[in-house]
């Protein structure tokens, strides 16, 4: 854990990083990075779950994203599984020496956890309703494979004033969303839904991060 939260954006590095894919020449590729950008350090959608992002997660009467206990993964090479899938599978078999590959294929794309097939609301933000519309307008979904997506990130970070390729990853990201919605007094269980966290613990760490809690606190009594 403690890596991953050193990666997290304070606001004023996150508006850099936006900053960044803003100056990104290509239209789509800029539309795309800022989407990757948010969705991420907003929403705090795992890797995985950006790469898999499809049409048909989004819920747009309610504003929120659906993360399936399943999505059948084709973004690999005709069609087949991306190269995050086969290497989460390969990770699986290293586990379970007597089962091969084809025995986990079908179950590919699924979720980190049980707790991680969730549905996450993104109605507090226009920022992000807009990335999220413009994406799946554009392309129905996140388009391309998993280093397509830390390539969209490492282009924003080069080009974002004062930040460099280093101050943040794709998992730093997920954890600049989950320190700024516990700053701003989201409680530990809503926090651990939105997130799809099986240990409550690892809420627990991103609360009263940086004080902001206390100061909140105070000022309701003073």
């Amino acid at each position: 854990m403690a890596p991953t939260r050193e990666k997290s954006l304070s606001e004023r590095e996150f508006e850099l990083l936006l900053e960044g894919a803003g100056r990104i020449d290509e239209p789509v590729q800029r539309l795309e990075s800022r989407a990757a950008i948010l969705i991420g350090g907003r929403l705090g959608l795992r890797p995985g779950e950006m790469t898999h992002l499809s049409s048909s997660w989004i819920d747009h009467e309610r504003q929120m994203i659906r993360i399936p206990e399943h999505h059948a993964c084709t973004k690999g090479r005709d069609g087949g599984l991306c190269g995050y899938c086969r290497q989460a599978i390969e990770q699986r078999l290293r586990h379970d020496p007597d089962s091969r590959f084809e025995d986990f294929a079908d179950l590919y794309w699924l979720p980190k956890t049980e707790a991680a097939a969730r549905t996450v609301p993104f109605h507090f933000s226009y920022r992000v309703r807009v990335a999220i519309d413009l994406l799946i307008t554009e392309h129905g979904g996140w388009p391309y494979s998993f280093s397509t997506l830390q390539r969209r990130l490492n282009t924003a970070l080069d080009l974002a004033p004062r930040l460099s390729r280093n101050t943040t990853s794709l998992h730093g990201l997920r954890a600049t969303a989950a320190s700024y919605h516990a700053s701003r007094g989201l409680d530990l269980a809503a926090l651990r839904a939105m997130f799809g966290w099986e240990d409550i613990a690892t809420a627990r760490q991103y609360l009263n991060v940086d004080g902001a809690m206390t100061r909140r606190a105070l000022d309701n009594i003073h």
